[in-house]
């Protein structure tokens, strides 16, 4: 008899400050006890971390002090916690098109300044959201985009052993002819399940779509056209995602970005998110 064997083995990464008290109204935000976290993520048995650099970071990250690095270095290593992602959530704050008080090509020299800070930290990835003002809304901003990123990035992006993932709000149509445009192997798609479901896309027309240039995935649950839930209360079809993240032998990391608030015990809730999903898992494969 065969055994069916389990070889859908996703290495879980836990966005950063999840861990640890919701400080503010802010459900995502750079946590200054940044470091109290690394023991916590290794307790709860995550692979890695996904770092945030975000507007209230935006001089105080330890990213951006090279004698911090060895710091990071050294926590990620005693608490075997490695460095995989980090999300540049700072441009939803300072969106790149959008014209602010900081020029384009500022913003676009602080693009190519964090790629330098994270492939010196060893973060394999880089989360670019293309969301909230940051978001892409039509076939002009999309040509712009692409050509600030062709022109002004990606020749950085070729010299380093980084890659750039998207997460965006587009249609599976749009991400998809996005991403073929860039035509780069370093260049993929970060897929967000309970964004996704929130839009009302069908997750297997999204996935089946967007497939070969799928680099990473976030858990999350959401209303349809609705904020974010507790996993399993929302519009979110797990099953049918991580079936087909089995069957096209998807390897890349699983960010838990789940629900939380101020209230919530963390290390309680993140246990048992994890055990919701290897249960769905279990089922999936």
């Amino acid at each position: 008899i065969k055994i069916k064997k389990n070889l859908f083995k996703p290495k879980f990464l836990l966005v950063q400050g999840r861990a640890l008290p919701q400080i503010d109204e802010s459900l995502q935000s750079f946590p200054s006890n940044w470091m109290d976290e690394f023991s916590l993520i290794e307790q709860l048995g995550f692979n890695g971390i996904e770092w945030i650099y975000d507007k209230k970071s935006e001089y105080s990250n330890p990213i951006l002090n090279s004698n911090e690095y060895s710091k990071i270095q050294s926590l990620s290593k005693k608490y075997n916690v490695s460095l995989e992602n980090i999300v540049f959530d700072w441009f939803i704050t300072h969106p790149l098109l959008k014209k602010d008080d900081i020029s384009l090509s500022t913003k676009i020299q602080k693009i190519i300044d964090l790629l330098d800070y994270s492939e010196k930290i060893g973060f394999q990835r880089v989360i670019f959201p293309l969301l909230e003002g940051n978001s892409i809304h039509d076939s002009n901003e999309m040509g712009l985009f692409l050509k600030i990123f062709s022109d002004d990035i990606l020749p950085t992006l070729n010299l380093k052993k980084l890659e750039i993932h998207f997460e965006t709000s587009m249609s599976p149509n749009d991400e998809f002819n996005f991403i073929s445009k860039l035509d780069n192997p370093q260049t993929k798609i970060c897929f967000d399940m309970g964004n996704s479901a929130s839009l009302g896309f069908d997750c297997t027309e999204v996935l089946n779509k967007i497939h070969p240039f799928l680099g990473s995935v976030h858990v999350k649950d959401r209303l349809k056209n609705g904020g974010t839930v507790p996993l399993g209360e929302g519009s979110v079809d797990f099953l049918t995602v991580f079936s087909i993240l089995n069957k096209i032998k998807f390897s890349g990391p699983i960010s838990f970005q789940a629900h939380r608030d101020k209230n919530s015990n963390n290390i309680e809730l993140l246990q048992s998110y994890l055990m919701f999903i290897n249960n769905i898992i279990g089922k999936a494969v």
